[in-house]
């Protein structure tokens, strides 16, 4: 309903109402009214017939009172008339006619406490007034009843009774009343069409403004007002408009350019310039504190779980998957995996080959297309998204995200943008921290075998071996030497040399598993550090190792021969608590193991050390 029928339906049901307040005022005024003139003419038909009565006493014709007052009862409007006499005056007076005796319990009523009585009967049809009026003793009275009577001052000598038809008085009424609301009801008609064309212009200038205001309110900034008919409308009108066509202008373009800054959204949730504008400004908002909290992270790890926690809490992905991909060795971790959930990709070798999100460098979605990769299985999930984000020539990352309903997918498909935005500012810092890694990595590893060189020991010793310990790890540490490996460099040059200790590392790394490391002591001397191993298992690796370097054949100047290790090992905190100290016995044991004959494994015992060194042990 426009505000013109809202206006006109008010005033209308106000006067109305004022209306019929008048309207019920008057009815009941007109009906009192009526009442009150038919007990007047009663008054006076009642004084007339006391003061014939009288009359007729005084000149003794009282046998001709029934005559009297049958020709009232012909009176116009009066139904009937009779006159009853008290009990005192039939005493007085023993002759009376039949009809002065009381009719009814209101006569008998009226005679008993001298107070009148008045009884309106009203239906559709009829209405009628009846009025019982007593006549009292009165000295005052010309002439004096009490000279008359034998009463008492106020005594109560008779009644008289008179029905009105007042039903003419009633259509009167109603015909004036009538005629009142005819006279309304044209003056309400003529003030709703004169208020209705008088207030239209001003209710329709003011729709027209509501309803623009609703559009704009729901995000449509295209809508413009219409011209209006008044002159103070249309600069109203127009000064709205400008407002909304700038609104419009501003909105788009950072809609637009805000838009392009954190990638493009899969869709528009709220279709708001206005409210698109101010989640992209919290998005950037979000975007630039996490950027500044991860440049002060010191590795790649606490940015991953920076990321992490962006992706959980910010963007409420409930289950993914971060795989970090070596492009060069061609294969990949797992940075970050939820718990109970199985990726739908089991790749872990020939990335760039295999996964199809880092072939294509797009974004690979199941919804897209069935068994869009066919290498991925999901067994616990209805859906998966793959991002992949390249960080440098070595390193990509893959965000693997896993869906089970509609809702999770269409949710995860709108941050797709604002994950890549994420990944973007997230790109210079890691591949710094990577680099940094790179260059520590480097630092730490021997240039001749690739192996690490005596200062991861302490970095290991230092920063992985207090977690370890806290977990209650054990190690152990065997120490091996080549055999004679003096003369090799003598005989055959240093090159020789750099070739065995080569195979020598190629030996080892082929015999050990993830749960060992291998570090270049100084020359032919090497440490393998084994967690949570058993006797059985640090003897056999031991062992294994002496047994497999002793097979290969070596040619040099046209000359073939075999070289040996010496292994001596010791456990850490089984011989001794301090890590150095096992380093230590683990020397002892090799040295024990080339005093005795080289080409040995000897397991570190307390016999191997000298009588004061036992004393201490």
């Amino acid at each position: 309903m426009n505000s013109n029928k809202k206006i006109t339906l008010i005033i209308f049901s106000m006067v109305s109402l004022l209306t019929l307040i008048i309207v019920a005022l008057v009815a009941i005024g007109s009906r009192e009214t009526g009442y009150e003139s038919a007990k007047k003419r009663a008054y006076l038909t009642a004084d007339i017939v006391k003061n014939a009565l009288t009359s007729h006493m005084v000149n003794g014709n009282m046998h001709q009172r029934d005559v009297f007052l049958t020709s009232l009862e012909q009176m116009q409007e009066v139904n009937e008339l009779w006159v009853v006499r008290s009990p005192k005056v039939n005493e007085q007076f023993s002759t009376h006619s039949p009809n002065e005796i009381p009719r009814d319990d209101i006569d008998k009523k009226v005679l008993q406490t001298g107070k009148e009585e008045v009884v309106i009967k009203e239906t559709i049809q009829k209405a009628s007034l009846r009025i019982t009026i007593p006549y009292t003793a009165s000295s005052l009275d010309k002439p004096n009843c009490l000279g008359c009577h034998n009463a008492k001052e106020g005594e109560v000598l008779g009644a008289i009774s008179i029905k009105f038809d007042i039903q003419e008085d009633r259509l009167s009424s109603i015909a004036i009343l009538l005629n009142i609301i005819a006279t309304v009801v044209l003056f309400l008609i003529f003030i709703l069409i004169f208020i209705s064309r008088k207030i239209k212009p001003y209710t329709s200038s003011f729709d027209s403004i509501t309803e623009v205001l609703k559009q704009v309110h729901d995000g449509d900034y295209s809508v413009r007002v219409q011209d209006g008919i008044l002159k103070e409308d249309k600069e109203a009108f127009m000064w709205l408009n400008e407002i909304i066509e700038k609104l419009e202008t501003v909105l788009t373009g950072i809609e637009k350019n805000l838009t392009a800054f954190v990638h493009n959204r899969a869709s528009n949730v709220n279709n708001d310039k206005l409210l698109t504008a101010k989640e992209i400004i919290e998005d950037i908002s979000e975007i630039y504190n996490y950027k500044k909290t991860i440049e002060t992270d010191l590795s790649k790890e606490d940015i991953y779980y920076r990321l992490i926690q962006v992706f959980n809490e910010k963007l409420k992905i409930k289950s993914f998957y971060i795989f970090e991909n070596d492009l060069q060795k061609n294969e990949r971790k797992v940075i970050y995996a939820p718990q109970g959930v199985q990726s739908s990709c089991k790749i872990k070798k020939d990335i760039k080959e295999l996964c199809r999100a880092e072939r294509t460098n797009n974004v690979i979605s199941s919804e897209t297309f069935p068994e869009i990769c066919r290498v991925a299985t999901c067994d616990e999930c209805s859906d998966y998204t793959c991002i992949p984000f390249t960080i440098n020539e070595q390193k990509s990352i893959t965000i693997h995200i896993l869906c089970d309903d509609k809702t999770c997918l269409d949710h995860n498909k709108y941050q797709i943008g604002i994950i890549k935005k994420y990944l973007e500012e997230t790109k210079p810092i890691l591949e710094s921290r990577m680099l940094m890694d790179v260059l520590r990595e480097r630092n730490l590893l021997d240039g001749l075998t690739g192996l690490y060189n005596r200062k991861y020991i302490d970095e290991f010793v230092d920063k992985i071996m207090p977690k370890e310990l806290a977990l209650e790890s054990t190690f152990a540490v065997m120490f091996l030497d080549i055999d004679y490996f003096k003369m090799v460099n003598d005989t055959y040059g240093h090159d020789a040399g750099d070739a065995i200790l080569q195979k020598l590392a190629k030996t080892m790394q082929e015999n050990i598993t993830n749960n060992e490391f291998i570090v270049r002591f100084g020359g032919e001397e090497f440490l393998i550090v084994m967690k949570n191993p058993t006797e059985d298992s640090a003897k056999e690796l031991a062992e294994k190792i002496n047994k497999e370097f002793s097979k290969i054949v070596f040619n040099f100047n046209n000359e073939s021969f075999s070289k040996t290790v010496s292994i001596g090992y010791a456990f850490f905190p089984t011989d001794i608590d301090q890590f150095w100290k096992c380093i230590k016995y683990a020397d002892l044991s090799l040295y024990e193991a080339k005093e005795t004959g080289r080409n040995k494994v000897i397991r570190f015992n307390k016999d191997i050390l000298k009588n004061g060194e036992k004393d201490e042990y």
